[in-house]
């Protein structure tokens, strides 16, 4: 009585594919270009935009990358 006896198990077609869990976010709306001629000068508002952007998409990797940053740091401390 071998696995080759349930061919159900076998079949053809694979498996469909799981749907992520995560919502896509609404298209991002165009922001203005400034008018400084550097583009890599980024001021402390687009920082914090990009971090609380981040934090919203994928807090798992946040918190997890933040908890390990302060292992780190208080590893060297000591």
């Amino acid at each position: 009585m071998g696995m080759n006896d349930e061919p159900e198990l076998f079949a053809s077609e694979p498996a469909p594919k799981r749907r992520s869990r995560a919502r896509r976010a609404p298209a991002a709306e165009q922001e203005p270009e400034p008018s400084t001629t550097s583009e890599a000068v980024a001021t402390l508002e687009d920082l914090r935009r990009a971090g609380e952007r981040f934090v919203r998409e994928q807090p798992l990797l946040a918190v997890t990358l933040a908890a390990g940053l302060g292992y780190l740091i208080g590893r060297l401390r000591r």
